[in-house]
């Protein structure tokens, strides 16, 4: 069973290396890379490992952001090129953690889609101003609040990384049919008859590991607001409007653990401690490093 992990990636200079190094202790075989136009060191650090691992790397420097395409052009290709027999589509801030043996433990060949939940890990906002490594952190959303939809770009005062969440999907490549946008869901010849929820898989997301990298992100989606992209999730445009007037500092707050909402937060069983993603992270990094 050979499984590849694709990315479809913009200036993850940060922490795309970590995640490729993870994942391929984790059980990824092979990776299909599609950079969209990076402007800061992540391409160049994609050909400093390319030799070091299976990988192709396709430039695709537009600002038309074709989600679903790409991620089901990065699983075609990683099927007829890698011999991949599945794939998962991840981001480069988001870590697959099996509970036991590899990622591909589920992955059988009779398989189509095998859906994992995902968490978000927040920083506790001392560690976050300190610069901290994102993976020391583990403030995991345990029950998430379950706001209404479409009300992010209308209340200010929500906090989008306490709001629920989906789950990912790892899709069989032969009856594949489409990757959705997200990678939330997938099409697939036979999934309706047996896909299945991992049972051994939990996702854990990263997504607000620094204020530059937070603010840089912004700035990525706002370009793609100006070009006329219409396919985007209300968070992004919420925190491109915040941008704009000069409110993110109070954003950060919400979207961070404070001294403050902390005791609050653990007493309504919001948020847990848990140290699985941290542990597995720091040790696999420190494994191959060595």
């Amino acid at each position: 069973m050979k499984l590849a992990m694709n990315y479809l990636i913009k200036n993850e200079a940060d922490i795309i290396l970590d995640n490729i190094k993870v994942h391929s202790q984790l059980g990824a075989d092979c990776f299909v890379i599609i950079d969209n136009g990076s402007t800061d060191n992540t391409r160049e650090l994609l050909d400093s490992v390319k030799d070091q691992y299976e990988m192709i790397i396709i430039d695709r420097p537009l600002l038309d952001y074709q989600q679903s395409n790409w991620k089901t052009e990065m699983a075609k290709t990683a099927a007829s090129k890698l011999g991949a027999d599945w794939s998962i589509a991840n981001d480069a801030d988001e870590f697959w953690i099996p509970k036991d043996g590899s990622l591909k433990t589920e992955m059988v060949s009779s398989g189509s889609i095998l859906e994992c939940p995902r968490y978000n890990v927040l920083f506790d906002r001392k560690a976050f101003d300190g610069e901290a490594p994102y993976y020391t952190q583990t403030n995991r959303v345990q029950y998430p609040i379950n706001y209404p939809k479409g009300i992010q770009c209308s209340q200010p005062n929500l906090s989008i990384m306490m709001g629920n969440i989906h789950g990912k999907v790892a899709v069989r490549s032969r009856g594949l049919v489409r990757v959705k946008g997200g990678n939330h869901r997938a099409w697939h010849a036979w999934g309706w008859l047996n896909s299945k929820k991992s049972q051994n898989i939990d996702i854990y997301h990263y997504p607000i590991r620094s204020k530059e990298k937070f603010i840089q992100n912004i700035e990525n989606r706002k370009a793609l607001l100006d070009a006329g992209v219409s396919k985007m999730g209300d968070h992004y445009r919420r925190w491109v409007s915040l941008y704009q007037d000069g409110l993110i500092e109070e954003e950060l707050d919400r979207l961070t653990v404070t001294e403050k909402s902390r005791d609050t937060l653990f007493d309504l069983g919001v948020l847990v401690e848990d140290s699985t993603a941290s542990m597995a992270i720091s040790d696999l990094l420190s494994e191959r490093s060595s």
